[in-house]
């Protein structure tokens, strides 16, 4: 008896073995195949942690690729070409979001809301692209770029037959020169990082020198426009929608008096803080097909709405873009080649880009009052 029930025990120990070994499997090919279809779920191996850096909700780095490269410079070589590569596909996302108040019969139109935040969405603040018309200078040897004067262009004159065409001339004095800005920042990727997989500070320390380039470039923009004089300020009349519709008949009668070619069917771009976009959406949202309880519609036409937190919550602005609010654009964010710094057994790493922008005319602008 004693002999049959040991035999029984150590028949049950290699079933329990071997039930182990089961799970065991089927637990490490259920995590590979997660991880062929959601890199981001799948577990690494070699020490690697399991929280890689997301960066406006996209991996900077595949650090499932980086045991294939040998020498410890060419991993570091890959990582800022991976970084660099990443910049260019930030670069290349679009500017307006979708609509998130839904379809409405009543809607003037689908008004674009430019959705601007930080770390909860996936595209940086660039709202301040939709009131800057882009100047590439990124091929231009020129250091700056020229703003011309509004009675600067073609003039036509009347042509009577067989008479010459009259020519018109740029006068030089008449123009605005704008200088590029360069912004520069450094970083230092030590070895230890690298030999003993802690790429999770990497994923950090990169995640946080990206934002900060798109923040620095937002406020740098956002500040033009806030910084312009109390001549744009647009008293509060009745309610927002009587405001709005002033402001955007005072940008345009302001411009035809200065010279300038406007039509009421301009498209207009309104910018406020996120507070604020609940009185703006319900100033918007209704037009006479289906009029709302007061009656008063906004009557010009409201591209788009960029919301950031970059402006103060004490007022809105209405703002024509384009015409002389002008960005210049020389070199985007990249990284120049590492230096090795052995004080720090390590590499520093510099980040450039150079840029600036100007609002030539501030005529353009009106500084919406809350009451």
């Amino acid at each position: 008896m004693k002999s049959l029930r040991r035999k029984r025990n150590k028949k049950i120990q290699t079933m329990a073995v071997w039930g182990l070994l089961v799970v065991a499997v089927f637990f490490v090919v259920g995590l590979v195949g997660i991880g062929a279809q959601s890199p981001e779920a799948a577990i690494t191996f070699a020490g690697m942690p399991m929280v890689l850096g997301m960066v406006y909700g996209q991996k900077i780095f595949n650090w499932k690729k980086i045991h294939e490269i040998k020498t410890l410079e060419e991993k570091k070589e890959k990582i800022i070409f991976a970084a660099d590569h990443f910049m260019q596909k930030v670069n290349a996302m679009p500017v307006t979001g979708s609509k998130v108040i839904g379809p409405d019969a009543n809607l003037m139109a689908a008004v674009p809301v430019v959705l601007v935040m930080s770390d909860t969405i996936k595209t940086p603040d660039r709202g301040y692209e939709m009131l800057f018309d882009e100047v590439d200078m990124r091929t231009s040897n020129n250091d700056t770029f020229e703003v011309l004067d509004i009675s600067g262009g073609v003039t036509f004159f009347q042509q009577i037959a067989g008479e010459g065409v009259k020519m018109s001339k740029i006068p030089s004095s008449a123009k605005t020169l704008v200088s590029y800005l360069r912004f520069s920042g450094g970083l230092n990727i030590l070895d230890d990082w690298i030999r003993f997989n802690k790429f999770y500070l990497i994923d950090r320390l990169f995640g946080d020198t990206i934002k900060k380039w798109w923040t620095k470039k937002a406020t740098i923009f956002y500040g033009l426009l806030t910084a312009l004089s109390s001549a744009i300020n647009e008293a509060f009349a009745t309610d927002d929608v009587t405001t709005i519709n002033n402001a955007c008949s005072t940008i345009l009668t302001n411009l035809e008096a200065a010279g300038y070619d406007v039509d009421e069917n301009a498209q207009f771009v309104i910018t406020c803080n996120p507070k604020l976009r609940g009185r703006i959406f319900k100033a918007i949202a209704a037009t006479f097909v289906q009029p709302n309880a007061n009656n008063n519609q906004i009557v010009y036409n409201i591209s788009a709405v960029v919301s950031t937190t970059k402006i103060a919550n004490t007022s809105y602005y209405v703002s024509l873009p384009g015409v002389k609010n002008q960005r210049g654009e020389w070199e985007d964010l990249n990284a120049r080649p590492a230096q090795r710094d052995e004080r720090l057994l390590g590499a520093a790493h510099i980040w450039t880009g150079s840029y600036n922008g100007i609002i030539g005319e501030a005529k353009q602008h009106r500084r919406c009052a809350l009451s």
